[in-house]
């Protein structure tokens, strides 16, 4: 598979490692990154609860970054 920005082959060891990538290791580097994190608190209290959220999970997603055209 090649980079979708510099054209150049992207490494089996990448592809095993994050095979959603559409990227090389040089590109990910230069644009901060191909993926993002999105963390959401979970709410755990009842609506118009004035208890503190102690204990409440979180969800995360893992958000493909918005990446420059060749």
């Amino acid at each position: 598979m090649n980079c979708e920005l510099c054209g150049k082959v992207v490494p089996e060891e990448r592809l095993e490692a994050i095979p959603e990538t559409k990227i090389c290791v040089g590109c990910s580097q230069r644009v901060g990154g191909e993926f993002v994190l999105e963390i959401e608190q979970v709410k755990t209290s009842k609506e118009g609860s004035m208890k503190l959220n102690y204990g409440g999970g979180v969800n995360v997603r893992l958000v493909r970054r918005t990446l420059p055209r060749r």
